[in-house]
């Protein structure tokens, strides 16, 4: 048995069906936090202290 982890009102991520990202960008702060934001949505942002750079990771 499988669970499906995407909700019915959002789209995949991954693969052929995958909504483009790059609306969002990311910026490191002078205290080593990091602040993703969409430049569309002014209010529309994210700030962590946690984090791992995706390139690493690929």
């Amino acid at each position: 048995m499988s669970a499906d982890t995407i909700p019915s009102d959002q789209h995949t991520t991954v693969g052929v069906d995958a909504v483009s990202l790059e609306q969002y960008s990311a910026v490191q702060t002078d205290d080593l936090q990091v602040i993703v934001y969409d430049e569309r949505i002014d209010d529309a942002w994210i700030q962590s202290d946690d984090w791992i750079d995706a390139l690493l990771m690929a």
